[in-house]
């Protein structure tokens, strides 16, 4: 649930185990999303449902904090203060705030690139654009991936890395100020571009290879 606050227009935040009561769950979460404090390092764990199923699990769980060296206390004293009062990532969501302009601003810029087309994400700080399959066929994304960082230093993640079923999808990050992410847009669509290019010239020599040939039987 570690993304639970990060939502763009009226989309809701649902928690598994606010329709799962019946059942144990383990409700996930911490500082590095919402709270933008990743090298903290500190997060939860939350049990619900029914005592007498997980009665036994959170022995051990009790069991293993009990074994911990060294707890990272100002990351846990920075957990309260976290959670209580202001809560900074509201301003951060809201239209004219960062990370939305920053979503807007990358989704605008990738859907103007030809054959790329990407949905607004509706939470967190991810897009998953897709590339037409016909003007783009690779047939391994994660090679277009390195071949994108080798040829514009822009790294992105694969979407098969995602158990995506296709190689058509990456995944591009916004959280970059605005003069970046215009900057690795325009890096992709240079990497793209120049794609296409040797892709035309490809299925051009393959044409001309083809009616060569049959000039050849017809003779």
């Amino acid at each position: 649930e570690i993304y639970e606050k990060i939502l763009f227009e009226d989309n809701v935040h649902i928690h598994m185990a606010s329709v799962a009561r019946d059942i144990p769950v383990l409700t996930f979460s911490g500082l590095s999303k919402a709270y933008r404090m990743p090298g903290y390092r500190a997060g939860w764990v939350a049990v619900s449902g029914p005592r007498w199923a997980t009665a036994a699990y959170r022995e051990s769980l009790e069991l293993l904090a009990s074994l911990r060296l060294c707890p990272n206390v100002p990351a846990q004293h920075a957990i309260q203060t976290s959670l209580g009062g202001y809560q900074s990532i509201t301003d951060l969501i809201r239209p004219g705030g960062r990370l939305r302009e920053q979503r807007d601003l990358a989704c605008r810029l990738l859907n103007e690139i030809p054959g790329v087309s990407c949905v607004p994400a509706a939470g967190a700080m991810y897009l998953f654009p897709k590339l037409d399959p016909e003007m783009y066929p690779f047939v391994d994304d994660e090679q277009f991936v390195l071949d994108l960082l080798q040829d514009q230093k822009i790294l992105v993640s694969h979407g098969t890395a995602f158990h995506w079923h296709a190689t058509d999808h990456f995944r591009f990050v916004i959280l970059p100020a605005v003069d970046d992410i215009r900057e690795a847009v325009r890096r992709i669509s240079t990497f793209l571009s120049s794609y296409r290019a040797k892709a035309g010239r490809a299925r051009a020599m393959s044409g001309n290879a083809a009616h060569h040939g049959q000039d050849e039987l017809t003779a």
